[in-house]
């Protein structure tokens, strides 16, 4: 059950925070950005909440999710317009541990979603950083030449203290780094062939039948993206070396892209 400090940060468990942030990033809400369901109760879930309730009228938003309560009825209800609470309830099968959450490099992906490629002789600077990390000697963003995936990988990696393998902006080298998986977990790297090269991404989720795998990645239709793949496409998983690794890889239950191009 929701408990009464959701957005508080109190008795509330990890499962309920994100049944909370994944049912507030149903509903529509103007000006207002979707949370990372992370089970987190910081600032952007409390503003989630406070803005939901302005919208049902609630004239002194506090921010909190209370059992029986109007926000937690309205949320409930409004949320619920395809589909059962009961279907809601079960965001994930099997539900995710917190370990199958504790990639807090993927933290740092998704605050990269959006980022995309500038047409032309000009070049988006944040993608050049990812090149940057891959000790790739590109100067543009853009063609074929200047695939990124590996790349976008390398930045992310950085930015929490591993080194990335020789070569790094070469999507199929990510299969040197970690420790080989034969099935990918939250947080996995992922390579798979393409037509002239590979593609390398994050696992961050699966469809219920696990025949797809939804994929965190750059250069993804030339932008960073979660897209949807099928999962016999992937060729190898790995994963950083050290680092707890999770149980399962959870259904997802966000916004994706269908795969396209990765050049």
């Amino acid at each position: 059950m929701i408990t009464d400090t959701v957005g508080q940060g109190g008795r509330n468990s990890l499962n309920d925070t994100m049944i909370v942030q994944r049912l507030l990033n149903e509903i529509d809400m103007p000006g207002v950005q979707q949370l990372v369901a992370d089970g987190s109760p910081g600032a952007r879930t409390i503003f989630k909440i406070q803005a939901f309730q302005r919208s049902i009228g609630i004239t002194r938003p506090d921010g909190l999710i209370r059992p029986g309560s109007k926000t937690m009825t309205e949320l409930m209800c409004r949320a619920d317009a395809e589909n059962t609470v009961q279907s809601k309830l079960a965001l994930t099968n099997p539900a995710p541990s917190s370990a199958d959450l504790g990639a807090p490099w993927i933290a740092t992906a998704e605050r990269e979603l959006g980022q995309k490629e500038v047409a032309g002789a000009s070049a988006n600077p944040r993608i050049m950083e990812y090149h940057k990390a891959a000790k790739y000697w590109a100067k543009d963003d853009s063609g074929k030449k200047d695939a990124w995936c590996g790349s976008f990988v390398a930045w992310v990696m950085s930015q929490h203290g591993y080194l990335p393998p020789p070569n790094a902006f070469r999507a199929k080298e990510w299969s040197n780094f970690g420790v080989e998986r034969k099935s990918p977990v939250y947080g996995a790297i992922c390579i798979k062939s393409r037509s002239g090269g590979g593609h390398v991404a994050f696992a961050v989720g699966q469809s219920r039948d696990g025949k797809h795998y939804f994929m965190l990645g750059g250069n993804q239709g030339n932008e960073v993206n979660i897209s949807r793949y099928p999962a016999s496409v992937w060729d190898a998983f790995t994963f950083p070396s050290g680092s707890a690794q999770g149980k399962s890889l959870p259904v997802f239950q966000g916004t994706s892209s269908e795969a396209g191009s990765e050049s």
